[in-house]
């Protein structure tokens, strides 16, 4: 079930996961930042802390914290879905019982949401993307 509704991501994303191209290329770490993190911190207000959201120098990746738990990812090249898994992951380790996840929430509309680490949410995945996983770090 998704928590306080969601976010809409840019309408170029659901092209790329639909041509099997969602990386991120130019700018990664400004896209990321720009596309996922900080609407995802707006979605978590009042929930859990998403802060400190900045770019790498290079431009490469992105920094963050998660309920107090620095957070680094490299985005160049880096695929959509692996990028949701990372953010799972720092989820994960801050023993949030809330993972992200990025839905059709419309015919050619992408929306990222907050599910509870348990729920099935996996009929209304993206295509190209993978769902959210109920399990540890590392267990994949």
């Amino acid at each position: 079930m998704a928590n306080g509704g969601g976010f809409v991501l840019d309408s170029d994303w659901y092209w790329r996961i639909f041509e099997g191209d969602a990386r991120f290329d130019d700018a990664p770490g400004k896209t990321a930042a720009r596309d996922i993190l900080w609407p995802l911190a707006g979605l978590a207000k009042g929930r859990f802390a998403l802060d400190d959201v900045a770019v790498d120098p290079d431009g490469d990746g992105v920094r963050f914290r998660i309920a107090d738990h620095p957070v680094a990812i490299c985005c160049r090249g880096l695929r959509l879905d692996q990028f949701v898994a990372s953010i799972n992951d720092a989820l994960a380790a801050a023993e949030l019982d809330v993972r992200f996840a990025i839905v059709e929430s419309r015919r050619y509309e992408l929306s990222g949401v907050l599910v509870g680490k348990d729920d099935a949410v996996r009929g209304r995945i993206a295509r190209g993307t993978l769902p959210p996983e109920p399990n540890a770090p590392g267990d994949r």
